[in-house]
């Protein structure tokens, strides 16, 4: 897979990480960098069009950002952890739906099957469970283990990063899976058709949708026969789906939490 780096000279070492990143991971990608004095429209929209369904990386603010193009307008997307600090630090289950629906405590492990750009993940682990993220895709991977990194260097977020894991793998590979620990959470947020989302939650999905395929009905079921197979004795599965979105694989779970936009299913 090709990937283009563009930015300035300065953004040279940013590059040389991720692409040590690259090859310690065998995420298999193949970066390139382009060395502008000025990151333009006209050549990002010339550039993409190549493939318009790979969104290119740029390094923008010493941060490696993804960029589509959609409508002659450039949408801009990037992890930003940092930007999560206030959440995670005061995260509970008052205030973060995703802890009310699953209960977490220390003593726990969590399978994050479907890691994304990984906010879900570090609210997790911010109840002191030790979290392993699973992402497929290797751009957004190498994004993951790219902040994790960089985040690492700052001595408040070292502890909350020590218990959580980034893998490049498939959820629904039983031959990987079978590499990881049993948890006594899965938690899994499977792509869906972008029409399913809100507007309030439809925005930020929108570069990640470029990336990933809704799975099939097929994997729906496989996504819950592997999240079983995974579980620790008297485990638990979480389910994220749009506020309006079928149950995945149509099974009814035991509970659900929801607010406006989006719930928690629970098996």
């Amino acid at each position: 897979m090709n990937i283009n780096i563009i930015g300035t000279e300065q953004d040279k070492l940013l590059f040389d990480t991720l692409d040590v990143i690259n090859k310690t991971h065998n995420l298999s990608l193949k970066l390139s960098f382009y060395a502008l004095s000025k990151l333009s429209d006209k050549f990002i929209s010339s550039f993409a069009n190549d493939n318009v369904n790979i969104p290119l990386i740029a390094l923008i603010k010493n941060t490696p950002t993804l960029i589509k193009i959609d409508n002659n307008a450039i949408i801009k997307s990037s992890l930003n952890w940092q930007a999560l600090t206030k959440r995670i630090v005061t995260a509970g289950r008052k205030s973060e739906l995703i802890l009310q629906a699953s209960k977490l405590t220390s003593d726990m492990s969590v399978i994050d099957g479907t890691a994304g750009f990984g906010q879900d993940g570090l609210i997790l682990a911010s109840t002191g469970a030790n979290v392993i993220m699973i992402e497929q895709n290797p751009i957004v991977a190498m994004l993951l283990l790219f902040e994790h990194q960089m985040m690492n260097a700052n001595p408040n977020w070292q502890k909350l990063l020590s218990r959580i894991t980034i893998c490049h793998g498939n959820f629904l590979n039983a031959d990987f899976m079978a590499t990881l620990p049993k948890a006594d959470m899965i938690y899994l947020d499977p792509m869906f058709p972008s029409d399913s989302y809100s507007a309030k939650v439809g925005k930020t999905m929108q570069v990640l949708h470029d990336l990933a395929n809704p799975p099939s009905d097929d994997d729906e079921k496989l996504f819950l026969d592997s999240a079983n197979a995974q579980l620790k004795d008297n485990g638990k599965i979480i389910i994220k789906r749009p506020l309006s979105a079928p149950h995945l694989a149509n099974k009814t779970p035991l509970q659900s939490v929801a607010n406006d936009a989006i719930r928690f299913d629970r098996y």
